[in-house]
């Protein structure tokens, strides 16, 4: 089963890199579209000689750190807007306005509020992130069986008992989901926080390497964006698995 699974995630990649390999220079010129060895030459050279490190090392640090901010900021605003029909009306316009407004659109205002250093790139990445996770814990909370938290009253229990008991395991399966996609976000995100006058990072390179016309760059650091989004949502993907079961254990004990 296992062998299975990598064969099929293998099919599939050798599937997109034959599809890339014969649109360039026929359907794209190379100068354009570079060979995929010619990519992953650059990829070798940059990583003898530890530029690719750097690069790695100052997204990845933006990119847990402003998941991590909008993770936590849209999961209490999701509790609040999720509780009662008072607060999702309240809250419901303003994030459906931000939710239509992409990272880029923000960065001027970035600029105004944060200047260009590190603070304005985290807010960016969390703003990325923060949207999703509070529409799916809202959701989350919303759905929980109203007979639930009326038994549970009737039985005395208080409101904090209440959450931690029905509330937040009812939500559990709809916040572990706002995670997954918050993490994809996130690495679009990045992509827009490293327009903000930085001088290293993968989305620093992809931009770079676009304004120079340096092809081969620019596919490098696609590459990496995406292998790295790839393996980090596969490895979310694994614990989230493990966390549902337990969930669903839980709830049948």
């Amino acid at each position: 089963m296992i062998l299975g699974k990598i064969g099929r995630i293998s099919l599939s990649m050798l599937l997109v890199i034959g599809i890339w390999w014969a649109s360039s220079g026929t359907i794209f010129s190379e100068m354009i579209v570079p060979k995929p060895w010619e990519v992953l030459k650059q990829l070798v050279d940059m990583i003898e000689s530890k530029e690719l490190f750097v690069h790695i090392t100052a997204s990845f640090r933006r990119i847990s750190v402003g998941y991590v901010l909008g993770c936590t900021v849209g999961l209490v605003l999701g509790m609040v807007m999720g509780a009662t029909r008072v607060t999702r009306d309240i809250l419901t316009p303003p994030i459906e306005f931000f939710r239509n407004v992409p990272p880029v659109a923000m960065v001027p205002v970035v600029i105004s509020f944060f200047g260009i250093g590190e603070l304005g790139k985290y807010f960016l990445i969390s703003y990325a992130t923060t949207i999703v996770m509070i529409l799916n814990t809202a959701a989350g909370v919303s759905a929980t069986p109203r007979i639930r938290v009326r038994a549970a009253q009737c039985l005395g229990a208080d409101q904090w008992s209440i959450f931690l008991r029905i509330v937040l395991p009812s939500a559990w399966p709809y916040i572990l989901i706002g995670l997954r996609i918050a993490l994809g976000f996130a690495f679009t995100g990045i992509v827009a926080s490293e327009m903000l006058a930085a001088q290293e990072g993968i989305g620093f390179l992809i931009m770079q390497s676009t304004n120079i016309l340096e092809p081969l760059d620019m596919f490098v650091g696609f590459v990496l964006l995406g292998g790295f989004g790839l393996l980090t949502d596969q490895t979310l993907r694994a614990v989230i698995g493990k966390l549902a079961r337990r969930h669903m254990v839980a709830i049948g004990r």
